[in-house]
C-alpha cells in the first residue's frame, strides 16, 4: 500500500508516518522503481503501535524503549510492566501538578471583576 493508504488506514497524516520513518520508530518501507515506498501490513502493525502508545501519552523515547522491548527476543513482559508503571507515576506527578494549576487559575478567577483592564487584579498580580 501507499503512504497515503496506510495514512488514511491509521488515521494520521503522511507527514507523520514520514517522521516516524525518519526518526527510525517505523522500520522503511521498500521503494517501488518509481520511488513510491510501498508498505505493508507490518507497518501498518508497527504505526498502529505507535500511535496508540502516543495516545496513552507515552514520550518519543518510551515509545521507543516500547518497540525496542517488542522487538527484542530477550524481553520479559517485567520490562513492559515496569515501564508503564514508571509512566503511571509520572501521570500521578502530573496530574498533581494540574490539580495545583486548577487551584491557582481559579484563586485568580475568583478576583475578576467587572472593570476596566487597567484596574484588572488578576493582570496587577501576573505582573508583580
Amino acid at each position: 500500500m501507499r503512504i497515503g493508504e496506510l495514512a488514511a488506514a491509521c488515521d494520521c497524516s503522511a507527514e507523520t508516518i514520514r517522521y516516524y520513518e525518519k526518526i527510525g520508530l517505523l522500520p522503511s518501507p521498500i521503494r517501488q522503481d518509481n520511488g513510491y515506498r510501498c508498505y505493508e501490513s507490518s507497518h501498518r502493525k508497527w504505526l498502529t503501535f505507535i500511535l496508540r502508545s502516543k495516545a496513552l501519552g507515552f514520550s518519543q523515547l518510551e515509545v521507543r524503549r516500547l518497540t525496542d522491548l517488542a522487538t527484542a527476543p530477550s524481553s520479559a513482559c517485567q520490562d513492559v510492566h515496569e515501564l508503564i508503571l514508571e509512566h503511571i507515576r509520572g501521570v500521578r506527578v502530573r496530574l498533581r501538578e494540574l490539580k495545583q494549576l486548577e487551584k491557582s487559575l481559579l484563586r485568580l478567577e475568583a478576583k475578576c471583576i467587572d472593570e476596566t483592564l487597567h484596574d484588572c487584579p488578576v493582570i496587577d498580580e501576573l505582573m508583580n
